[in-house]
């Protein structure tokens, strides 16, 4: 039994979003008639797949919610488009980052860039976030995180 208040199982199914394809699973209706979704049009989530932690969002798609499932989390559980995962979660703080260390330096070495960080929204400092902790080389992130910099100073001005 799962600690998370909110449990079940789906089929990992695929979904054209335009012209790409994503593999979801949909969150039954029981579920999400549960949740206070807000003015917000996703809802950040903490808990796991198949026994997997994940951090995610879920999606409004044609008056439907579902759960994004990436390649890279599907081969690290064992399935595909077609299985059957189970699925645990909480709703998570909608407004948590996980601002990567070498972006923590460089924003407290910086006053003027670190007060138009912190009046920008949590959706927009997360996606500044994701691109400097994506990266896998220590110099593409040093790089990535002067470019976060720069960008922040453009706003001072």
């Amino acid at each position: 039994m799962s600690d998370y208040p909110y449990n079940f199982d789906a089929t990992i199914v695929t979904y054209e979003f335009g012209k790409m394809n994503s593999s979801v699973v949909y969150v039954p209706d029981g579920v999400t008639s549960r949740l206070t979704f807000g003015k917000s049009k996703r809802l950040r989530i903490d808990g796991e797949i198949a026994g997997i932690r994940i951090e995610a969002a879920l999606l409004p798609t044609r008056g439907k919610w579902c759960l994004m499932v990436s390649k890279k989390l599907q081969k690290l559980i064992g399935v595909t488009v077609g299985d059957h995962v189970s699925i645990a979660f909480e709703v998570a703080d909608q407004d948590a980052i996980t601002v990567p260390m070498e972006l923590q330096y460089a924003l407290e070495a910086n006053d003027a860039a670190r007060d138009v960080w912190d009046s920008w929204t949590a959706g927009k400092r997360r996606s500044f976030c994701y691109r400097v902790s994506n990266a896998k080389m220590i110099e593409t992130r040093e790089r990535r995180v002067e470019e976060v910099i720069d960008t922040l100073m453009e706003h001072t001005k």
